[in-house]
């Protein structure tokens, strides 16, 4: 009974910050909810001014960073809705599949090429720390 409490307590924390972050982006004019002069709909927002440039500008340097930085990549504008032999032949149907790695002790379930992408910055920070110290050594 403790616990279901406790669990409660949590659920109405979570639910007050929500109620704040939603309140500060509609009051800065990032959101509004959807409908909002016939009383609006539950949970369902629409972007403001605010929200339509930052969705704008995050676009825009996603398709920069994800497609015109890179040679070997093009980008286009396809519907999601598609005939199905063509998920097929993309491989999304028979062979597409994230491997999982099950976490025990934490009950957690990682991808394991997040997992491989996390390992290598890491490794990165390490190697950039030992150049900038030989640096330091080598300029003594």
């Amino acid at each position: 009974m403790k616990r279901f409490f406790y669990f409660c307590g949590i659920m109405a924390k979570q639910e007050d910050i929500f109620k704040k972050v939603i309140s500060h982006a509609k009051e800065y004019g990032y959101i509004f909810q959807s409908s909002e002069i016939y009383d609006g709909l539950s949970a369902v927002y629409d972007y403001a001014q605010n929200g339509s440039e930052l969705k704008k500008n995050i676009r825009e340097y996603w398709w920069k960073s994800m497609v015109q930085l890179h040679e070997n990549i093009v980008g286009i504008d396809a519907a999601i809705f598609m005939h199905p032999t063509t998920w097929k032949a993309s491989g999304h149907v028979d062979a597409f599949n994230d491997p999982l790695i099950d976490n025990k002790d934490s009950k957690k379930r990682y991808r394991a090429d997040v997992l491989v992408e996390d390992h290598v910055a890491k490794l990165d920070g390490k190697i950039e720390k030992e150049v900038k110290k030989a640096a330091k050594q080598t300029a003594v």
